[in-house]
Formats: structure tokens, C-alpha cells, sequence
């Protein structure tokens, strides 16, 4: 009974820990999005903030080619905020799933078919879709993007290799990835058509009340609430009674106005009251990025200065503050819950003392220099600005380096079983590259359903021995190609083979630092007895060594012996072991086992190899 709490919360530590994990592998998928976004917002936040300036008289700019300059701008900026779930869809699965394309892929027609599912329950359950990317849907904000992308990327992981029946044999591997996501998509809209409205009324309801208390209450309970609410996308909703229904203002030719932006801009001295982000924008974000390049991995510093500088200037200068706030968003929330109060405190400090500032696309620098004139006590912005900085820039480096946040380039380098056996098939692939006669010898590669089609240099230099002992049933050679028929395996080792090429350097040369560490045919010295139950002998060598997920590395050594690196210890069966045929067993540091099989041991290395690929 004593061992009860302590084992629990051992389970709820792991749970803590690949929650965690779980979060750092999505901000990690973030970046690439992430990376898209300062151009888009400089784009969209110069050429908006400029236009909105001449349509309200403050610029007078009467060049034609200006204004279709600034236009163009805007227009090319839109379009990448409008998409910005897909983006997210697309960078997301890209990111967990290691760049595949057909993730990409998976994520649009998942999305896609996500949207269509929502615009028919929607409309089933007497809701009123609006176009989202020209389908009528519900708007669930980059949060559905994201969801879709994880499972999109999730299936890729899990059936990129799958094997089905020959009859369905063209739908295997990679194939089937966007099938079964467009399936899994139906679902997924389908639960977000009945979670999602509820959620989103929810806001509708407490942003009618936040409107109308005291305004220093509820400029704080603004800031706060519509920083909470920019990851789901919500937040344009929360702002529209603040920015055009919160007081009222009759203009000098008699029309009611409503609204902190609508009333500013008509010549009220009492709005202007949500100008506290200009404090955060302008100065409180850009600081934290730079917090969080410092606090980067030497290492990675330089690609994470990139990214984190081009993400302060676009927030500086526009005011469009996603490409920093999604970059520590999920991998620490904590910092984007004192990101969300600072935020927040920012409003009524200006209010408080006398700032009436106005804006028209958000809180950057060209919409401060556009109404400077306009605005009541503006310098506050600069005499405060510094000060927040200051405060952002302490408050992230500290809970950064004292709570060991995973922001970007901080990411730990540790091998999970996905890299484990990633590791493993490149093993595999490895050693067919050479037993193909190395990457120079290899022309072009392609499968079929059951056999892996390789057009060659020189159809002499290829080990068949070696193929054959890797698992092909048979190699047919057809003119200057060859054909290795390893079954509905084909398609996901020509992947593998693939991926190794594109990253191998010298090992993938059948040079002599690169030879393969098991010799099938040596000069002068007769070839070995091969065993013609290698295949059966390391299925059993595998299942008594606790399964082919429980062995991490496994290769030939002394002619006769296996050297293994195993997970786990403990689920080896050394009586299944002799009766599979191992004539002895050594164990060594670290998880390395020594297993004595005969001089065959090149052989059922191999063979071993390839069933764990």
C-alpha cells in the first residue's frame, strides 16, 4: 500500500513529461509557419495603416502609382493572414512529420474536408456557416488548422509504411496517408461543429460584459482576455464591442457614433482609451524575443536570431505580434500567461494617466507616427516604452533559464523510439545502397507492389548474396536495372533508401572506410555455408530479446557473435534465446549484449535487420 502514492506519482510525472514533449515537437513544428509571418505583416501592416491614413483624410497622397503600390501591398499581406489555418495545417504537419510532403498533402485535403463537415452540421444543426476560404463552415481559427495538421501528421508516422493486400496493393505506403486523413477529418469536424459554437457564444457573452464595466476594469479585462483569445482565433470577435459599440459620441453634424475607434476618429476627447498596446507591441514583445535569442543554445543562435529580430521589427513597426507569440506559445505557456497580464496592465496605465491614443490596424509604429498628432499625450508611449521593454525582457529571461523553458533553440536533443527505429531503417537502407554498389552506382529508384526497381551504372558491382541475406525473396536483373522482390516492404525501403541518400556523405560509397562491416565474399577464402533458416532464426532471436521495438542497434562482431543494444533488459528471454539457437550470452554496460550464434552471425544480422525495418 506504501508504494501506491509513490507510484502514482511516478505515472502522473511521466504523463507531466510527454505532455510536456508533446508540447516542445508542436512548438518545434511552429517555427516553420511562424518563419512566413513577418513578411506578411509588414506587407499588410505598411500598406493597410497607409491606405487607412488617406481614406480619412490624415495623408494626402494623390499619386496613382502610391496608392496602387500601397494597395498591392495590402492585398498581398491579406491572403497569407486569411490562410493562416492552412498554413498552420501544412506547417504543422511538416514538422512532425520530418518534412515528408505528403503530410502537406494530408493536411490540406484534411482541412479541407474538415471545413465542408463543419459547413453541413453547422447548417443540420440550425447554425449559419460563414465562408471560410470560400466554404461555408465554422471559423475554429488557427486551432483547427493545428488539430488537423497533428493528425495528419500522426497518421503519416504511423501508416507511411503500410502493407495492405495486393489487390489493394497501389493504396499502400505513402498512398494512403491522405485517405484515411480525409476519413479522420470528417470526424474531427464533426466534433468541432458540436464543441465549437458553445465556445465561441461563451465569448460572444462575457465580451458584451467586459464592455460595459468601469473603463479601467475593462480596458485591463480587455487586454488580457484578447491576448487569451488570439490563439483560437477568437480575438476579432472579442474586439468588436470595445471597438465599435463600447460608449457614445454625437458628432458636430448631429450623427451618433459608437465605438473607442469609431468615436476617436470622429473628434471625442474621451476615447482613444485602448492604447496600451502600443507599450507591449512596440516595445514589450520585441524585448522578449530578444530574451529569448539570448537565452538560445550557442549553437543555435544565429538561426534563432533570424527569425526572432525579423519577428521583433515586424511587431515594432506593424504591431502584428503572432510570429513572436506562437514561437513560446505552446512550448511555455506560462510565459504567454504573464505575456497575457502584462498585457493586460498595459491598457489601464495609459488610461490612467491621460494617454487618449488611436489606431486603425494595430498598435505599431506607423499607426503611432500616422496619429501622433491626433492622440492626447502620446510621448507617454516613448517615455514608457523602455520600461516595459525592460520588464519583458527580465520577466522571459529569468522563468527562461530558471524554469529550463524549451523556447526555440533551447529544444532538448534526445532520441525517442521514432528516432530509434527511423535509425534502424537507415541502417537497412544503408546497406542496400551498398549492396547495390553504392550511391554512384545507383541511377534512379522506384517500387512497385512487391519489388524494388533500381536502374544502375553497372549491374556487376551489385551483391545479390547480400540483397538476398537483407530479405529479397529473388533479384531479376532487366537490362541495366535490377529488381530486388522484398514483397509490400518495397515501397517503404525505397522511402528509406531515399531519405539516407539524401543525407549520406562518404558511407554511402562502396569506398574502403566504407565497406560493410559484414563481408559476403572475401579473395582466396571459400564463401560461407549460408543458413537457409536465417529468416525464422532472427524472427526468434527478435521476439526472445523482447521484440524488434525493444532492440535498438544489432550488427555482426568476432565472426561469430551478435552485438545487440537493447531498451530493455529485463524483457529477455535467455531460455528462448537457446532454444532459437544462440549458444551463449553476454551481457556488457549500457544495455550491449554479446549473443554467441555461429559463423553465420553475419547473416542473421542482417536478416535481423531487415525485419526491424
Amino acid at each position: 500500500m506504501t508504494d501506491q502514492p509513490s507510484g502514482l506519482l511516478r505515472t502522473l510525472g511521466e504523463r507531466l513529461k510527454n505532455s510536456f514533449d508533446f508540447l516542445q515537437k508542436i512548438g518545434k513544428s511552429l517555427m516553420l509557419p511562424v518563419s512566413v509571418l513577418p513578411v506578411a505583416g509588414i506587407l499588410l501592416g505598411i500598406g493597410g495603416a497607409l491606405l487607412s491614413g488617406v481614406e480619412r483624410g490624415v495623408l494626402r497622397i494623390e499619386s496613382p502609382l502610391l496608392l496602387l503600390l500601397f494597395q498591392t501591398m495590402k492585398n498581398s499581406g491579406e491572403p497569407i493572414f486569411a490562410g493562416l489555418p492552412l498554413i498552420f495545417a501544412i506547417g504543422v504537419a511538416l514538422g512532425v512529420a520530418n518534412n515528408d510532403g505528403v503530410s502537406a498533402l494530408a493536411a490540406v485535403i484534411g482541412y479541407v474536408v474538415m471545413l465542408g463537415t463543419m459547413g453541413v452540421v453547422a447548417s443540420y444543426l440550425g447554425l449559419e456557416p460563414k465562408p471560410v476560404m470560400g466554404i461555408p463552415s465554422i471559423d475554429t481559427g488557427v486551432f483547427g488548422g493545428i488539430i488537423v495538421g497533428l493528425v495528419a501528421a500522426s497518421l503519416f508516422n504511423r501508416y507511411f509504411k503500410i502493407k495492405l493486400p495486393s489487390y489493394l496493393g497501389f493504396f499502400a505506403g505513402k498512398r494512403f496517408v491522405p485517405i484515411v486523413t480525409a476519413f479522420a477529418a470528417i470526424a474531427i469536424g464533426a466534433v468541432l461543429s458540436l464543441v465549437w459554437p458553445p465556445v465561441q457564444g461563451l465569448i460572444n457573452a462575457f465580451s458584451d460584459f467586459a464592455s460595459k464595466g468601469a473603463p479601467g476594469v475593462a480596458v485591463f479585462v480587455y487586454g488580457v482576455v484578447e491576448r487569451l483569445m488570439l490563439p483560437f482565433g477568437l480575438h476579432h470577435v472579442w474586439n468588436v464591442p470595445f471597438f465599435f459599440q463600447v460608449g457614445s459620441f454625437t458628432t458636430p453634424g448631429g450623427a451618433v457614433v459608437h465605438g473607442e475607434l469609431t468615436r476617436f476618429f470622429a473628434g471625442d476627447p474621451t476615447a482613444g482609451n485602448l492604447g496600451g498596446g502600443f507599450l507591449f507591441k512596440m516595445f514589450g514583445l520585441p524585448a522578449a524575443a530578444i530574451a529569448m535569442w539570448h537565452c538560445a543554445k550557442p549553437e543555435n543562435r544565429a538561426r534563432v536570431g533570424s527569425i526572432m529580430v525579423s519577428a521583433a521589427l515586424t511587431s515594432f513597426l506593424t504591431g502584428i505580434t503572432e510570429p513572436i507569440e506562437f514561437s513560446f506559445l505552446f512550448v511555455a505557456p506560462i510565459l504567454y500567461g504573464f505575456h497575457a497580464l502584462l498585457a493586460g496592465l498595459a491598457f489601464p496605465l495609459l488610461y490612467l494617466l491621460g494617454a487618449k491614443l488611436g489606431y486603425t490596424f494595430s498598435h505599431g509604429f506607423i499607426d503611432y507616427a500616422l496619429f501622433y498628432a491626433m492622440d492626447t499625450r502620446p510621448w507617454l508611449v516613448l517615455v514608457l516604452g523602455p520600461v516595459y521593454a525592460a520588464i519583458y525582457y527580465g520577466i522571459f529571461r529569468i522563468l527562461i533559464l530558471k524554469l529550463d523553458l524549451k523556447t526555440p533553440g533551447r529544444e532538448r536533443e534526445e532520441m525517442s523510439k521514432a528516432d530509434a527505429r527511423a535509425e534502424v531503417a537507415l541502417g537497412m537502407a544503408r546497406e542496400l545502397v551498398l549492396a547495390f554498389g553504392g550511391r554512384s552506382n545507383i541511377k534512379n529508384l522506384d517500387a512497385c507492389i512487391t519489388r524494388l526497381r533500381v536502374g544502375l551504372n553497372d549491374v556487376r558491382r551489385v551483391n545479390q548474396d547480400k540483397l538476398k541475406a537483407l530479405g529479397a525473396a529473388g533479384v531479376v536483373v532487366v537490362g541495366k536495372g535490377m529488381q530486388a522482390i522484398f514483397g509490400t516492404r518495397s515501397e517503404g525501403l525505397k522511402t528509406d533508401m531515399e531519405e539516407f541518400l539524401k543525407t549520406a556523405g562518404p558511407e554511402a560509397e562502396l569506398t574502403e572506410a566504407a565497406q560493410p562491416a559484414v563481408a559476403y565474399e572475401v579473395k582466396g577464402i571459400s564463401p560461407k555455408l549460408r543458413d537457409p533458416e536465417a529468416a525464422q532464426k532472427a524472427k526468434d532471436f527478435l521476439q526472445a530479446l523482447g521484440g524488434a521495438k525493444n532492440v535498438r542497434k544489432v550488427e555482426s562482431c568476432a565472426e561469430t557473435r551478435l552485438r545487440l543494444v537493447v531498451g530493455d533488459e529485463t524483457a529477455i528471454n535467455e531460455d528462448a534465446l537457446r532454444a532459437a539457437g544462440a549458444q551463449g550470452l553476454m551481457r556488457l554496460p549500457d544495455r550491449v549484449l554479446h549473443l554467441l550464434v555461429g559463423l553465420n552471425a553475419d547473416q542473421y544480422a542482417a536478416e535481423m535487420r531487415g525485419q526491424m525495418a
